[in-house]
């Protein structure tokens, strides 16, 4: 067995996200970390003062799918396609793939496979420019709180 499941599925870890270089999110990536680990939940969640909130908001969602991304790939190991055959929440839930672009019919696929491809799309949209804007001083579009 290899440490997460590192050189037997090489998607297990992805690069980590992050704000562009010296960008307003790399600024407020830095108060969330300072913030987190300080007992004050309700500090750590609040909008800095004078800081526009879809950024904020978006800085978050990637931190988000970071910390999302390193838990999943210390079960890896656990839930194989062939110990999850299917994705699954309990015995009367079965979640189906389907994105709606690539694949519009819903598939059945193993746990890992569901969780691979759910990745690879919140990837995708996190790599949009036109949902996420990377350039500093590029405007969210004005239905950005949609996530």
């Amino acid at each position: 067995m290899s440490l997460f499941g590192l050189g037997r599925n090489q998607r297990t870890f992805r690069p980590k996200k992050s704000a562009p270089s010296g960008s307003k999110g790399a600024q407020l990536k830095k108060h969330i970390d300072a913030t987190l680990g300080s007992g004050n939940l309700r500090e750590a969640v609040r909008l800095p003062p004078g800081e526009d909130l879809n950024e904020w908001l978006a800085v978050n969602t990637v931190d988000f799918f970071n910390q999302v991304n390193l838990l999943y790939g210390t079960l890896t190991e656990f839930c194989t396609p062939e110990n999850c055959p299917t994705m699954t929440a309990g015995p009367k839930y079965e979640y189906r793939w389907a994105d709606g672009v690539q694949i519009k019919k819903p598939i059945e696929v193993s746990a890992p496979k569901y969780v691979e491809y759910l990745m690879d799309w919140i990837e995708s949209q996190l790599d949009d420019e036109s949902i996420f804007p990377q350039k500093l001083g590029a405007s969210f579009p004005p239905n950005s709180r949609r996530w």
